[in-house]
């Protein structure tokens, strides 16, 4: 399967070391779990797409410091791109921006959430089972940094997963698009590289909770690495 990764990220946006590229983050996070994928890069951000949704077999949607509500010429090409692909049966996968875009693309609705913002280590409940979680955890454990949330789901749209600040945290699309508000692909040293970058932007108490949530435990990275192996496959 050829995998292609949309980086909705642009270089000078970028404020953490992602040991590369965000593309190159999520390569290793996927061959974290020896995931049989080749893999394409793209640089939306900056206005490169596949020529067409069959240059790969499947699409996943990083995050971005943009929301999907923004009018630059990319989004609105991004979202165009992202219902060719749905109608065409192609897989799509979003990360934070990349879950808020499918959904808002596809006929649901992503805004700026009136609770603020979410950062640090956080769970949320799974609601329904399905066959690529490979039997169901109660609760699933991720690094989140957002504010803008998806708040009405397309109407195909079953939600998976959620907690009581972010409700709609995984959702599916009949059994084409899955979308995560969370980053499974974020390691612990990309998450304080966030926070120390927020600190100035966050409340104090918000930032202080924050960093002390990074020791309350791992992010299940490597259970959702293996869900989305699942689900594209």
């Amino acid at each position: 399967m050829k995998l292609g990764i949309l980086n909705a990220i642009s270089p000078e946006a970028s404020v953490v070391n992602w040991g590369g590229t965000p593309v190159d983050t999520y390569i290793r996070f996927f061959e974290s779990v020896n995931a049989p994928f080749t893999y394409a890069g793209y640089q939306v951000a900056q206005g490169q797409f596949p020529t067409s949704p069959a240059e790969c077999d499947a699409y996943i949607i990083t995050g971005s410091p943009k929301g999907v509500y923004d009018t630059d010429d990319w989004i609105i090409v991004l979202s165009q791109f992202i219902r060719d692909s749905y109608r065409a049966g192609i897989k799509l996968v979003g990360i934070c921006f990349g879950h808020q875009i499918l959904a808002h693309a596809l006929g649901g609705r992503a805004e700026k959430s009136k609770k603020g913002r979410n950062f640090g280590l956080k769970s949320f409940d799974i609601y329904q089972q399905k066959a690529w979680m490979n039997g169901k955890p109660d609760r699933c454990s991720l690094y989140f940094a957002h504010q803008d949330q998806v708040v009405e789901l397309p109407p195909e749209a079953e939600c998976l997963g959620g907690n009581t600040f972010c409700p709609i945290a995984l959702y599916e699309i009949d059994h084409r698009v899955l979308g995560i508000q969370g980053h499974p692909e974020f390691s612990r040293g990309i998450m304080q590289d966030l926070l120390s970058v927020m600190e100035k932007r966050l409340e104090s108490s918000m930032y202080e909770a924050a960093v002390r949530s990074l020791d309350n435990g791992a992010p299940d990275n490597p259970l959702v690495a293996q869900w989305l192996v699942n689900f594209l496959l």
